[in-house]
């Protein structure tokens, strides 16, 4: 854990990327990644979940590199943070937190989506939480 990079966010659940894509494979999902001129946008079904990788369509996706899915199931609820997510060669996403997991995030971009973003924790990425402030 200690190259995760992660700034005043609640203690982290005990479930793993891995864990958390596991019951969704076989769902249609959108992956990320960086790619030029502007970030490469991959539709397909979740397969192949291993320890080190995921496939999405016939794109294999490596756990230890620059990406994040955007799921299809409607968000429930959410945690009083705000988030910034931060990756190598792909920028910064921000949005309200879901959950934090072992080496993941969870949460819902902003503005305007109501699907959860995973976001993987590894030394591509930076994640930023700030407790929302009360007005």
């Amino acid at each position: 854990m200690s190259n995760i990079d992660i700034e005043g966010c609640p203690a982290p659940q005990n479930i793993t990327l891995v864990q958390r894509l596991q019951p969704i494979v076989g769902q249609t999902v959108t992956v990320f990644q960086p790619g030029f001129p502007q970030l490469t946008k991959t539709i397909g079904k979740l397969s192949g979940v291993t320890s080190s990788s995921f496939t999405v369509g016939s794109t294999v996706v490596v756990i230890q590199t620059s990406f994040f899915i955007v799921l299809k199931e409607r968000v429930k609820t959410t945690r009083p943070f705000d988030l910034t997510a931060t990756a190598e060669d792909i920028g910064e996403l921000r949005g309200k937190l879901i959950r934090v997991g072992r080496d993941f995030v969870e949460f819902v971009q902003m503005p305007g989506r109501i699907v959860p973003t995973l976001f993987p924790l590894n030394l591509f990425t930076k994640v930023i939480c700030e407790r929302e402030h009360e007005e």
